[in-house]
């Protein structure tokens, strides 16, 4: 029995390192998340801290299941472990009442479950909290090696949170990943399907010029708040928008925005000429930083930059004569194995420490 219950322990922690993992490596996407949740829950004064609840949030579960796989502070863990748990099965089970149209974001964007897939999740959760901690008095101790390995793990943990915070999501799981064709919206059967990859754009006349993100080479730079870009923010937009007319490229800036605000805010004409207007939600989910970018050929979503490490003139230069299937399988299967070095790494820490 002893065995069984452990089993359960690390198996519901690994539940936990997964979701919050996931969800710190899309901060952006964590909040975006909770700001849903907060609605639903008509909490609509937390807006302003969405975005630290959920990284919170993520936070606290991942660091959560590294306890539960590390089997440190036992009892304080379980304690928690069961509240959080508990706290997420009443959740689930107003959304699978309610049945509202939001995603419960319980994996990030690897995995989109139904709420009654979420209710059972958490059920089954439940159930193996009471096999590894019921009852209280029959938890064993905690062996001495493992409160090495568990601060280790968190410190590892936060790193990762913090390198997430500057930089786009190691792995995109995302309609508009890497390797993903833009469709127009005429060439789709199903226009709700939030999945597939379709983004409208207009000029400043108010024209819809869909056509243009599916033909040629395109550095196109995401804004989806403009009023928070700083002044040093938009002369990055500007050299890259200077850069990519000089490799070859034809340059887009997708603001979520009016022409007049972007007067407003912008007196460059060259980012200005080549501004157009699109859905806020779409960029947020073309590129998940503010003033990132993104390159494009023929609709083919290649890579993406944040806005801390848009392309220069050689980078693109670069991109420019080398096959584009070259470009998407190095710029991104190097990110993939950073992933995966820091869970092997990661779970190395945790279980072999």
């Amino acid at each position: 029995m002893r065995v069984i219950r452990r089993i359960s322990a690390v198996l519901i922690g690994f539940v936990f390192f997964l979701a919050g993992i996931l969800k710190l490596m899309d901060p952006v996407g964590a909040r975006l998340v909770v700001e849903e949740y907060l609605k639903f829950l008509h909490l609509n004064f937390l807006m302003g801290g969405a975005g630290f609840i959920g990284s919170g949030m993520a936070l606290l579960e991942a660091l959560v299941g590294a306890a539960l796989i590390t089997g440190v502070w036992r009892r304080v863990v379980a304690a928690v472990t069961g509240i959080m748990l508990v706290l997420f099965t009443l959740l689930t089970l107003l959304l699978y009442i309610k049945n509202p149209n939001i995603d419960c974001g319980c994996f990030g964007e690897i995995i989109h479950l139904t709420h009654a897939q979420s209710l059972i999740k958490n059920l089954i959760l439940l159930a193996m909290w009471a096999i590894a901690f019921l009852p209280f008095r029959k938890i064993e101790i905690t062996r001495k090696v493992k409160y090495v390995s568990f601060p280790i793990a968190a410190a590892s943990i936060c790193f990762f949170l913090l390198y997430s915070s500057f930089n786009i999501p190691l792995v995109d799981f995302t309609p508009f990943k890497p390797g993903a064709e833009l469709m127009l919206p005429w060439d789709i059967d199903d226009p709700t399907d939030n999945r597939t990859p379709t983004l409208s754009i207009s000029d400043a006349s108010g024209e819809y010029v869909d056509e243009k993100l599916v033909e040629g080479q395109l550095v196109v730079v995401s804004v989806y708040d403009p009023e928070k870009m700083r002044a040093n923010h938009w002369a990055r937009v500007q050299r890259v928008v200077q850069d990519a007319k000089d490799a070859g490229f034809t340059p887009m800036v997708l603001a979520a925005s009016t022409p007049e605000e972007m007067h407003q805010l912008v007196s460059s004409h060259e980012v200005l000429d080549a501004t157009y207007f699109a859905d806020r939600k779409k960029l947020l989910t073309l590129n998940r930083s503010n003033g990132g970018a993104a390159f494009i050929q023929d609709g083919l979503i290649v890579t993406k930059w944040h806005r801390l490490d848009l392309p220069d003139h050689q980078k693109l230069e670069d991109f420019a004569a080398e096959d584009v299937t070259e470009s998407l399988l190095s710029e991104n299967n190097r990110d993939r194995i950073k992933l995966q070095a820091f869970l092997l790494y990661i779970f190395a820490v945790m279980l072999l420490m």
